[in-house]
């Protein structure tokens, strides 16, 4: 008998952090509209440079009727989530005002700039991601917005897609790994 790895126990999960340019998580936003706040951002803040998106999760299109505590009804869309990742030197400080500006528009939950300021940096998830539930997919690239005035590349988006890529034969590597055996428990009374 081998042990098996469940596709529900929680296992490796391997993320992408950094202080010197602009990441955000956007949940339950389209591409159209990951592609429209990218190009706000490029516009306002030209030094973030261009902009990778990746898909992250892959949940159809879903609108649901929903109640609120006090029988308020209020609709639930449900889209895919998209990562940005911004290419531009821009420094953590500047990365924060832009996420406040975000966050203060409704375009980021308020709860990212509380997460921010505790972690000290920003990360993106780069590979598969096994929960309790369900398996999140790797985030895969789905467009590329380049920056409206060309300014000098800070070479991240590049560094990003390398650790993806990284991550990507890591986890090609730990399928193929051989399975343990159990042979049950080294213990004199055979575990009982």
């Amino acid at each position: 008998m081998c042990s098996q790895k469940s596709a529900r126990e929680p296992g490796l999960i391997l993320g992408y952090t950094t202080r010197r340019h602009l990441l955000l998580d956007l949940d339950d936003t389209g591409l159209p509209m990951a592609m429209r706040i990218a190009r706000l951002i490029q516009e306002n803040w030209p030094l973030v440079g261009d902009c990778l998106i990746l898909q992250s999760s892959w949940a159809p299109l879903k609108v649901e009727l929903r109640y609120s505590w006090n029988n308020w009804p209020w609709i639930k869309v449900t889209r895919p989530s998209h990562h940005l990742v911004f290419d531009g030197l821009i420094g953590y400080n500047r990365a924060c005002r832009i996420c406040e500006v975000l966050a203060g528009l409704r375009v980021l939950p308020k709860a990212f700039m509380e997460i921010r300021g505790f972690r000290g940096d920003m990360t993106l998830r780069v590979s598969s991601a096994p929960m309790r539930d369900k398996e999140r997919p790797t985030p895969q690239i789905v467009a590329r917005v380049q920056a409206p005035r060309p300014i000098q590349r800070g070479g991240y988006i590049d560094q990003f897609v390398n650790l993806k890529k990284i991550g990507e034969r890591l986890f090609l590597f730990e399928d193929l790994a051989e399975s343990i055996p159990d042979y049950g428990t080294d213990r004199a009374d055979g575990g009982r």
